[in-house]
């Protein structure tokens, strides 16, 4: 008799691990479904890529449970079939390239490029913007890149607050500098993007995605060769630190009431992808009627195989999912999963020698940091 029961719950275990198998593969699916699918298409939908991370994660579990299982082995195939299905967003979530080796070095070929959301050079973190600003400055004097892109950048327009433009510039030797204004922190500060360079910018442009939004673009003539370098700082979530605040609450279980709330904005979520949506289809038109060889990077406030992230990447190759470790979060608060800041470039023309993201307390975001190499090319 207990060995009846023994089998009839053993069976029911069994079967409903089956169950929740078949449904975290089709929660896969609809990640991958929602990055190839328009936000404005398929309301919600989009929700699904906030998720992508854990739906591999969850997977991959399914396939070693299956495999240790006594009976059953089989079915690991279910995971392993949708893994296989999805493996482009394997790499791209998940940096597995500890033992790769960077090169910093740079060489007749090479270039070092940063791109850092500032977070208004402290503008926002009041009453300590002097101790931000000047530890975003020490950051960017102890790397030294060729070319720094800096979104979300604090330029006062009056001596009432310091402007550390001129710092930068003389700490990092660079001869050329291009600010565009998205916005301003009232009549103190503009806030728009910037790029500073080593190398001559031989044109300048930038192309208005939305309002407040834009798409810069730089064309730099790195040692005899033009690259077009298109930097963006795409629409936020929208979020109040209350709502912020709310989300850590959920995810620590510290009130039910949180839950609730959290649901009522939603659809400030929904609201931003379907303008992300529409700004990276403009952005990806603008980057291929490049003639010259592109590195699109910024704050794309998207995670990896996102409907932004695919329709910006397109063809190019993402530094991390090619030299990248860890889950490589560039947004500091709530979540770790949020790599939301990237760095795409075309393959065919460049070799990334080096990768990092690092972390510090100056900014909301992480610096993403990279080594390039140009190929098929001679120096002059």
């Amino acid at each position: 008799m207990q060995k009846d029961v023994k089998s009839i719950i053993g069976k029911l275990l069994h079967n409903v691990a089956l169950l929740c198998n078949i449904g975290v593969v089709l929660w896969l699916f609809l990640c991958h479904y929602a990055s190839i699918t328009p936000p404005s298409a398929q309301r919600y939908i989009a929700l699904f890529s906030l998720t992508t991370p854990f739906a591999l994660v969850v997977n991959m579990g399914f396939v070693i449970f299956w495999l240790f299982s006594n009976n059953g082995k089989w079915f690991s195939l279910l995971s392993l079939a949708i893994l296989l299905f999805c493996f482009k967003m394997i790499p791209a979530v998940f940096g597995y390239h500890y033992f790769s080796k960077n090169i910093w070095e740079n060489d007749s070929l090479s270039f070092k490029l940063m791109t850092w959301n500032v977070h208004a050079m402290g503008t926002f973190n009041s009453p300590h913007e002097k101790e931000h600003a000047l530890g975003i400055v020490k950051v960017l004097q102890e790397e030294q890149p060729d070319i720094l892109c800096m979104p979300e950048y604090g330029k006062p327009v009056d001596n009432k607050r310091k402007d550390y433009t001129k710092t930068i510039i003389n700490n990092g030797h660079y001869s050329f500098f291009r600010f565009n204004i998205d916005n301003s922190y009232g009549t103190q500060v503009d806030i728009g993007t910037a790029i500073f360079s080593r190398y001559p910018i031989v044109q300048y442009q930038a192309h208005q995605l939305s309002t407040y939004i834009y798409l810069v673009e730089a064309d730099i003539n790195i040692k005899g060769r033009v690259i077009r370098f298109g930097v963006m700082h795409l629409h936020s979530f929208g979020l109040s630190d209350e709502d912020k605040a709310v989300i850590e609450g959920v995810k620590y279980e510290q009130n039910k009431g949180d839950l609730i709330k959290s649901r009522s904005f939603m659809w400030k979520f929904n609201e931003a992808y379907i303008h992300r949506a529409e700004e990276a289809e403009k952005a990806r038109a603008l980057i291929d009627q490049s003639p010259y060889p592109v590195i699109i990077c910024g704050d794309f406030n998207d995670l990896p195989f996102s409907y932004t992230y695919t329709t910006i990447r397109g063809n190019l190759n993402d530094a991390f999912a090619e030299l990248g470790q860890g889950l490589g979060r560039t947004y500091n608060q709530i979540v770790p999963t949020l790599r939301i800041d990237h760095l795409f470039y075309s393959g065919t023309d460049f070799k990334i020698k080096a990768f990092k993201t690092r972390f510090s307390n100056w900014s909301d975001h992480s610096a993403v940091i990279a080594n390039f190499q140009m190929v098929n090319h001679k120096a002059n």
